[in-house]
């Protein structure tokens, strides 16, 4: 098996990862959210306008690809707390769990933020994900904070705030 990552510069190249979330995203939300939140979060997270106007802010994406195709991704930025950056999101094709290549991808995210000068490493994850919740622990990220942030039309973020020093 062959990994490489590729970042992603172009507003066109981010087809990809909305590719890519279609696939991933209602497959990872479906036992915790509603079909009509996971449609509204799609929209509201990854409508073409939405993404490029968070490249053209600053937000770096990036692919894995596994043996030349794509299978997951990744995105940060800087965050609003001195010295941290914030993993945006980070989600991998089912067929690729538990192989260790989310881990590669939170090297990966870990080493760009660390090489852009940050210190620590901040992301949400649902409360009931409990994957993502195991996956990010065993990566050496803690929990530092419980929030449930309102997106509009009466939908919630319930989440866990994790932190990771790097």
């Amino acid at each position: 098996m062959t990994i490489s990552f590729q970042e992603l510069s172009s507003a066109e190249d981010l087809q990809i990862i909305r590719d890519l979330a279609a696939d991933v995203w209602p497959k990872t939300f479906a036992p915790i959210l509603s079909g009509e939140q996971i449609a509204y979060m799609m929209d509201m997270m990854y409508a073409p306008e939405v993404m490029s106007g968070e490249l053209a802010s600053g937000f770096h994406f990036e692919i894995i690809k596994v043996d030349g195709q794509p299978a997951g991704y990744f995105s940060w930025s800087s965050y609003t707390l001195p010295d941290t950056a914030k993993l945006h999101k980070l989600y991998l094709l089912q067929k690729y769990h538990r192989q260790g290549i989310g881990s590669k991808m939170l090297i990966q995210a870990e080493k760009r933020a660390r090489d852009a000068g940050f210190t620590k490493l901040r992301l949400n994850v649902n409360k009931h994900n409990d994957r993502a919740l195991r996956a990010y622990e065993k990566n050496g990220f803690a929990t530092v904070e419980s929030v449930k942030i309102d997106i509009g039309n009466g939908f919630f973020m319930d989440d866990f705030v994790m932190e990771k020093a790097i």
